[in-house]
């Protein structure tokens, strides 16, 4: 599966073929997807941080610096991904189980995933425009469940 067919289907969420088409894809593909749409998007991020580098106020070179920030911040996006992920995924169990569908986590964690996009352009948009970020994450956070309620909507309720 390629990566910008997995980003057309991600930003026409929640219609239920991009859903059933993104539940098909493998997790390879997700995580890769994840990846690199957290390193896209937070990438200005860095750039600020290298652009606001001061030599007087730190003990490390320029060189070790931007070295660290190479290094690292790959590995730190990595576990910022499947953490962050995880962590929202619990809200889409509980809106399940208050809703009543038929979903296991697994799914619940991919179809979070998927519908990450807009509210993380969201986030870097609002985090830019008013510099708070804590407005910006809950205003995105409530995006996000909004997207994922109307997601699992489109499952059958269990039967009793």
């Amino acid at each position: 599966m390629g990566i910008l067919s997995i980003l057309r289907k991600s930003a026409i969420l929640p219609k239920k073929d991009a859903l059933f088409w993104l539940n098909r894809i493998s997790m390879r593909d997700t995580l890769v997807y994840l990846f690199l749409l957290f390193f896209i998007v937070f990438l200005p991020n860095v750039m600020i941080m290298i652009a606001g580098y001061e030599q007087g106020y730190s003990q490390v070179s320029y060189s070790q610096y931007l070295l660290q920030i190479i290094v690292f911040y790959p590995f730190f996006m990595m576990f910022l991904v499947v953490t962050s992920i995880s962590i929202l995924a619990l809200g889409s169990l509980l809106l399940r189980s208050i809703l009543q569908r038929k979903l296991a986590y697994q799914q619940l964690w991919k179809m979070t995933a998927f519908a990450l996009l807009w509210p993380l352009l969201s986030y870097q948009v609002l985090y830019f425009i008013s510099q708070e970020p804590t407005i910006a994450f809950l205003l995105c956070a409530l995006f996000l469940y909004v997207i994922v309620v109307q997601m699992i909507l489109k499952y059958p309720k269990r039967k009793k």
